[in-house]
């Protein structure tokens, strides 16, 4: 699957209108890609349920989460779309519930992870923890670094997806981390959570009057990769 992603101008980190329109090319601009990922979570999370039923226990979240990272990953693949684990640091038992899955493209970097109880989950890792406080770097570079140095800086997105009381699969939100809270909660720019494409499209995008219009840009532009195992 080939992703072509428009230019997004980077956001006034203090504007709400900005940040608002920021969110609206983010949604529009990844939405082919954002689609994607969520059926290929929505494929992976059912059957990650049957293997439960094949060993008739109960559902354990942890190995869910773990089954379900591995059948998107496949899944992914199936669509020429390379997605790495996380962390490959060694195993730790708080982190199973919420691993992930990294996709990484020129200019941008998206993380798939599982819903904890305070929505994305906190960081449980160093690397994590820079992942999410690294976009205000970007943002505040935005208004006065030129597009040459600017390109060079990755923006980070979260997709961060649920299940019901069933354990079926209850959809995904997408974020652009800010940096953490004193008690470790994510911040985040805006969060969103995820429609189909064409209701995406189907929304205004049209600029705030208030927004920036001379704006650095970033390009963010997928480079086909083949799939890998």
């Amino acid at each position: 699957m080939t992703i072509m992603l428009t230019p997004i101008a980077a956001p006034n980190p203090n504007h709400e209108a900005s940040i608002r329109f920021h969110k609206q090319q983010v949604l529009k601009a990844f939405g082919p890609l954002f689609d994607l990922i969520s059926s290929a979570l929505s494929d992976s999370v059912p059957r990650a349920n049957d293997l439960f039923r094949l060993l008739n226990g109960p559902v354990d979240l942890g190995v869910h989460a773990s089954n379900t990272r591995y059948l998107t990953r496949l899944f992914l693949a199936s669509q020429n779309v390379l997605a790495e684990n996380e962390d490959n640091l060694g195993f730790e038992i708080e982190r199973v519930p919420n691993c992930g899955l990294c996709l990484c493209g020129q200019g941008y970097e998206i993380r798939i992870l599982k819903s904890s109880a305070d929505g994305i989950p906190k960081a449980n890792s160093d690397a994590r923890s820079r992942f999410y406080s690294s976009n205000q770097l970007q943002f505040a570079f935005a208004s006065n670094s030129p597009i040459e140095s600017q390109s060079q800086m990755t923006l980070n997105l979260i997709v961060v997806w649920s299940m019901d009381s069933s354990y079926s699969y209850a959809g995904m939100e997408i974020a652009c981390p800010r940096g953490e809270k004193n008690d470790g909660t994510v911040d985040c720019y805006w969060i969103e959570r995820w429609n189909a494409m064409k209701e995406v499209s189907a929304r205004s995008q049209q600029t705030p009057d208030s927004a920036e219009t001379d704006l650095d840009e970033i390009r963010v532009l997928v480079s086909p990769k083949a799939a890998s195992n």
